[in-house]
């Protein structure tokens, strides 16, 4: 070999020793890291305990001794306190002068094995001015049912936030150990998104053990409202050399702010793949949607929770989620909604109130031939919902028809038949006399998540489905007629109208749509920033306009082109009620979410008079939060007057020329739905799950 030829193979193999050398100690981080994991009341070191560097996890010596290699990124040491044990120092920021991360376990008084239970709230979303008064109902509920620790799946949000909850939601304050999960909005400006978040609530993957579950926090993304500093991989790297390292006969708990990114819980990296039903995932616990929602996948129960403190995107309910694990996995789930009282106060003037199981939300009181009809829902697991028909003058239970899972709005009466679907895209056809079934299929919802929707009956088709998925059925057998699956769309209680050859759907958060009804094609959508906001349902102001109330304005539309007409922004107001608005002679009754009820002229949009009710028991409207006077229910025009349910958990009889309360019952919880009066009475049905009659 020549010396020139020597001395560039030298040179290359130079270069190659320092590019392994480098992406050796690249790789491998800062490390090697040593500590030492003890049991805190004697010192003594405890053996086969989980400890990881945010990429691998190792075993603990019979000395409690431990050596980690570190990777890049390693930005935490952190120890899986297992079960029978609990520390509230689990985890060790990475510092050059640190030179033992060592761990002290106490024994908790959860021994392992045992069962247990947890609180879950989500996408609180605070400002700098700090948590409202939910947090004392939060708090309420810890004391109460004394959880084993409370947990906050996501977007505490934005800087501001950030900042502020841990100060007003932390474990000494709370009472008992509350642990916090990374969502897209906490994500913020800084050297990565995650940086901020992690100087104050620490690390953003990382396990722990109660009982007999092995719970794992692991962030959304990556990445959210700004770049995450991790690779999409990396928290899946870590989750495999976790579940690796734990017993076998754990159970499995997934905290995440989002749903699983696979519907059969097999993750997908490097080439790889990690089932986690293999490792006994019992459950998938997130926020985000801000949708009460609970399905059981495959032996998986995928929990969903909306907000604690506001109403949720698709109107779901305020509140805090109760989660409990028995002895053998089994887990069930139990909402307790902010300021809904555990025994509602008795109906003011009825004539019967008969208690249901579930509650009613958003479905329209029917009443037909002697018979009252409504449906109800159920956020808890096990859950039971469904169908009901009861005797309009005794209140007597006639039938009962058990669906898979809550119907979130109306059921629709018609020829000796009673319609309804389901959240999961169930629809069901039943016979009213007797409750049997005539037909029941699943339509397409395009979408893994939806918790609303709005069938609509019309010449012998059911419009069915939901915003991103519109299904047409056979009314009569509930075969496809056609199928419109647009994948867009929130949920939200807003109904299908059909309106001469068209059908409206509420697109949420997306537009107003207009379909053709015979063939489901597009005709046309409105996306404008006062439309595209569709909790509330549309209605004909005559044969060719549409009036829309949501958002703060009140729109006319052509209802040829869906171009707007005319529009009124009312300051300092929120129509996002799901109630639709009534119209007669010139005048929109409009139900606001937060400011009672209104009477708008449709010639000129200005506000004729303005009914107060009380302070919202329960929220549902989006946003709407303490203080709101809201309305779901949409009224009745009768003799003059307005018939309505309110979310303070009332009855109105408004005067329609003026507004003027006429009367007013207490039922003692929200009523969100239609009410069904005549010269003879009223029936309606509260949030409590009670149908009751007031006698008029």
């Amino acid at each position: 070999m020549s010396k020139k030829k020597l001395i560039i193979l030298c040179v290359a193999l130079a270069v190659l020793l320092i590019v392994g050398l480098t992406l050796y100690f690249t790789l491998r981080g800062g490390g090697p890291y040593t500590g030492r994991v003890t049991l805190a009341a004697t010192g003594e070191g405890l053996a086969g305990v989980s400890v990881s560097d945010g990429r691998n996890v190792t075993k603990t010596a019979e000395d409690g001794s431990f050596t980690l290699p570190g990777y890049r990124k390693t930005r935490f040491i952190t120890v899986t306190a297992p079960a029978g044990y609990w520390t509230e120092d689990y985890y060790i920021p990475v510092s050059g002068g640190t030179e033992s991360y060592d761990f002290a376990l106490d024994v908790s008084e959860i021994p392992a094995g045992a069962a247990h239970t947890f609180l879950q709230i989500s996408d609180t979303e605070i400002g700098e001015n700090g948590v409202g008064e939910w947090i004392d109902h939060v708090k309420g509920l810890a004391d109460e049912l004394q959880p084993a620790f409370l947990v906050h799946t996501g977007d505490i949000c934005y800087e501001a936030g950030l900042k502020r909850h841990i100060e007003d939601m932390n474990t000494e304050n709370m009472g008992l150990p509350v642990r916090y999960l990374l969502g897209n909005h906490d994500y913020v400006d800084g050297k990565y998104g995650e940086a901020l978040f992690e100087s104050l609530y620490g690390p953003t993957w990382y396990s722990f053990e109660v009982g007999n579950v092995h719970y794992v926090v692991t962030p959304f993304g990556p990445g959210g409202d700004e770049k995450s500093g991790y690779n999409k991989n990396d928290r899946w790297r870590w989750l495999e050399n976790d579940l690796q390292n734990t017993d076998p006969d754990m159970k499995v708990v997934m905290f995440n702010h989002t749903k699983s990114p696979s519907e059969n819980y097999v993750l997908e990296f490097d080439r790889k793949t990690l089932d986690l039903k293999a490792h006994n995932l019992i459950a998938w616990v997130y926020g985000h949607y801000h949708y009460n929602y609970v399905q059981e996948n495959d032996g998986v129960l995928n929990i969903s929770t909306a907000r604690p403190d506001c109403g949720g995107i698709d109107s779901s309910a305020s509140g805090t989620r109760l989660i409990s694990i028995a002895e053998d996995g089994t887990v069930s789930t139990r909402m307790y909604y902010y300021n809904l009282p555990e025994t509602p106060a008795t109906v003011e003037n009825a004539a019967f109130a008969a208690q249901l199981e579930g509650n009613v939300l958003f479905c329209d009181t029917v009443l037909d031939g002697g018979r009252v009809y409504t449906a109800t829902v159920d956020d808890d697991w096990p859950r039971r919902c469904g169908v009901y028909c009861l005797d309009a003058n005794s209140g007597a239970v006639v039938w009962f028809y058990e669906t898979v899972n809550s119907v979130k709005n109306n059921v629709v009466v018609r020829d000796g038949r009673v319609y309804a679907q389901d959240c999961e895209g169930y629809v069901y056809c039943l016979d009213a006399e007797s409750g049997e079934p005539v037909w029941h299929k699943q339509v397409k919802l395009s979408t893994g998540l939806s918790t609303a929707n709005g069938i609509a009956l019309d010449g012998g088709v059911l419009y069915t489905g939901c915003a991103a998925g519109v299904t047409a059925l056979s009314a009569e057998t509930g075969e496809v007629v056609w199928e419109n699956l647009r994948g867009r769309g929130e949920g939200s209680p807003a109904e299908f109208v059909v309106m001469g050859d068209k059908l409206l759907v509420s697109s949420h958060w997306d537009a107003l749509v207009a379909l053709d009804k015979a063939t489901g094609k597009e005709l046309w959508k409105n996306s404008d920033e006062d439309v595209r906001f569709r909790s509330s349902t549309p209605v004909a102001a005559d044969d060719a306009t549409i009036l829309v109330a949501d958002d703060d304005a009140v729109v006319l539309l052509d209802a040829a082109t869906g171009e707007i007409k005319q529009k009124t922004v009312l300051e300092d107001k929120s129509l996002s009620s799901s109630a639709q608005p009534v119209l007669a002679d010139g005048t929109a009754y409009i139900p606001a979410s937060d400011s009672g009820l209104l009477a708008v002229s449709v010639s000129d949009g200005s506000v004729l008079w303005q009914t107060k009710v009380g302070g919202a028991m329960v929220f549902t409207a989006p946003y709407t939060n303490d203080g709101a006077e809201t309305i779901e229910s949409t009224p009745v025009l009768l003799d003059g007057q307005l018939w309505f349910g309110a979310s303070d958990g009332k009855i109105y009889c408004v005067n329609a020329a003026d507004g003027s309360v006429v009367q007013a019952y207490a039922v003692g919880a929200p009523v969100f739905g239609k009410l069904a009066v005549t010269g003879d009475g009223v029936w309606g049905a509260d949030f409590s799950g009670r149908v009751f009659r007031l006698a008029r």
